[in-house]
């Protein structure tokens, strides 16, 4: 899907400009409801479509699924909110700030991006000398541990940026508790400690923190273009055309935006991010920002050119109703670039056939 024209798939054309879908016919519709559900994203449309004055204009036969989604959108909000009082909990009888990231800061800080927004996991940080009383206190509180595998338990601690997963034994909530947004072995090294100094605090509770907006989408960017897993790839670019559409009506935004992705050496991930943003959302993002990203942030004309192949295809997955060979394909290559751009490559083949062959024996 090089381009986005008016043969583009319903739900992006929805994306782009929602009141082209009054032209929509019933099949587009259909269409639109598989893939935004298959893509997490239903309740995010219901809420773009409220935004836009069309709940009157839709079809009848729409409007249940939309308001369905918008109930089940509300009940992952209050779950954060009950989630986040508990782990505010836990962690104030050790004085440990915690930053939330991706949906929930998004959930907690009121922003257009959490209105719609589904949520499988809550994804905290802490700083990385809190990070063994943290996992301490949290184990107290109900949270432990689901890889207990002894290879598993070194990956993480050593080579990542988190901890290996949490899961609450009563709620059975998921817990990802990372100390950096990024793993020590990856290429890319941002400066934690002036993410933090940045952060804010959600809520006006100084232990309950989010990042500042342009590190918000600076996150953003790096957990779609290097995380390797796509298959929420399309809802996490809809939430950074969220949060710029929000944040870049601010004076000097784009002008502080440039310098801190550059500072913090994200400007390859953020080259995609805009990029994809503006082509496939018509993201409104300045030529001078494309260009001046572009320039620290583009790759090898080369890897380029892959890139340009692989991300469409992945991130375009959830637009089919039974996606290929072409897009399994580049799903796996994108899985193997992220473990590429996080680990050397002498403990990266390791892993990689590792994890093959726990997989075949399962």
């Amino acid at each position: 899907m090089g381009s986005m024209a008016e043969s583009a798939p319903p739900l992006i054309r929805f994306l782009r400009e929602p009141q082209s879908s009054v032209r929509f016919q019933r099949s587009d519709w259909e269409d639109l409801l598989r893939s935004a559900r298959r893509g997490q994203l239903l309740a995010r449309v219901a809420r773009v479509a409220a935004m836009a004055g069309l709940t009157g204009k839709l079809p009848d036969k729409v409007n249940p699924h939309f308001q369905s989604a918008l109930q089940i959108a509300q009940s992952h909000a209050r779950s954060v909110a009950w989630e986040t009082r508990q782990l505010r909990d836990a962690l104030a009888g050790v004085e440990i700030p915690f930053v939330l990231l991706k949906g929930a800061a998004y959930i907690a800080a009121n922003l257009e991006a959490g209105h719609g927004r589904l949520m499988s996991d809550i994804d905290i940080m802490v700083q990385r000398s809190a990070l063994e009383p943290a996992e301490k206190s949290l184990i107290e509180h109900g949270w432990f541990p689901t890889k207990l595998d002894a290879y598993d338990q070194r990956y993480y601690r050593t080579w990542m940026h988190e901890l290996p997963p949490l899961q609450h034994l009563e709620r059975g909530t998921s817990l990802d508790v990372h100390h950096t947004i990024l793993p020590p072995t990856a290429s890319l090294k941002p400066d934690m400690e002036k993410l933090w100094q940045a952060s804010l605090p959600a809520a006006g509770d100084p232990l309950v923190r989010v990042f500042a907006p342009v590190d918000m989408i600076l996150h953003s960017a790096v957990h779609l273009f290097h995380d390797g897993d796509m298959r929420h790839g399309l809802r996490d670019l809809v939430d950074i055309d969220a949060l710029i559409k929000q944040f870049s009506g601010t004076v000097g935004f784009w002008e502080t935006f440039v310098q801190r992705a550059i500072e913090m050496d994200l400007t390859r991930p953020c080259h995609y991010a805009l990029k994809y943003c503006r082509l496939w959302l018509a993201t409104p993002i300045p030529d001078r920002v494309t260009a001046a990203v572009r320039q620290s942030g583009a790759p090898a004309a080369f890897a380029g050119g892959i890139m340009d192949r692989l991300l469409p295809a992945s991130l375009g997955a959830v637009l089919e109703p039974d996606p290929g060979p072409r897009a399994r394909l580049a799903d796996f290559l994108m899985y193997v670039r992220s473990h590429y751009l996080r680990m050397p490559m002498h403990l990266l083949i390791p892993h990689l056939l590792r994890k093959r062959f726990a997989r075949d024996e399962r």
